[in-house]
């Protein structure tokens, strides 16, 4: 699994602040933009923009947030207006947060390429060396051993019309499931389980430490933050 080198990027923005402008004109369309594909599909038969329609979000976050777009080493876009799809597992990304929406378009997925969405930063993971396999993680954690990958998933449950006049519409629904990847140098991916027992038998060898970790802190294994605090530890070890 490549190395994001995520401190060394950050200390290089200050050095190339000039480039979204430039970039946009020349390489940003052909290099990250998939050509001509707009954010109109995969919508589940309903329009998203109508948020009365439906409750929770198909996106991690319903706004488009600024961030910056690097490949492997390189900030190739800074200040541009981002939002992760996460039923359709697309980067829809647009030149600037005042960009019109219907300009938006899909960045394309490739292992080298990753974004910093403010202070979250997702990865492209192709599966079995094929991008159509693969999709984007959140990067909560990235240790010397170890890292915690989030993925970000969202069920969806079709809203239904009134059935009697004493009867309401129930609107469609996207429902948060995330699953949580302990992820090693090798580029191996180590799925964990919902359940919190099961969740410590991932560790391996180091399951005694964590079982006992968690019980003198009294730690809840489905707590994200809780989580990130034991991969920590055990990449220190």
């Amino acid at each position: 699994m490549k190395k994001l080198l995520i401190f060394s990027i950050l200390a290089i923005i200050g050095t190339h602040q000039v480039i979204a402008q430039g970039f946009y004109q020349k390489q940003f369309t052909s290099d990250l933009f998939i050509l001509d594909e707009y954010i109109k599909r995969q919508n589940k038969g309903i329009d998203f923009k109508d948020t009365k329609s439906y409750t929770g979000t198909p996106y991690n976050n319903p706004s488009y947030l600024s961030g910056n777009v690097y490949r492997n080493n390189e900030l190739l876009a800074t200040d541009v207006a981002l939002r992760y799809n996460a039923i359709a597992d697309e980067m829809e990304i647009k030149e600037s947060l005042t960009t019109d929406d219907e300009e938006a378009k899909v960045l394309t997925k490739s292992s080298d390429i990753f974004v910093k969405i403010e202070n979250d930063i997702f990865v492209f993971a192709p599966y079995q060396g094929g991008v159509e396999g693969g999709g984007y993680f959140e990067v909560l954690f990235e240790g010397k051993k170890v890292d915690l990958f989030k993925k970000h998933v969202k069920s969806f449950k079709k809203g239904q019309k009134a059935t009697s006049s004493i009867t309401r519409d129930v609107p469609a629904k996207f429902i948060d499931k995330p699953i949580y990847y302990l992820v090693m140098k090798n580029g191996k991916f180590y799925e964990l389980p919902t359940s919190r027992n099961k969740k410590i038998k991932v560790f391996g060898e180091h399951q005694n430490i964590v079982k006992q970790y968690v019980q003198e802190n009294q730690l809840d294994l489905n707590d994200e933050q809780d989580l990130k605090r034991v991969v920590i530890l055990i990449d220190g070890k």
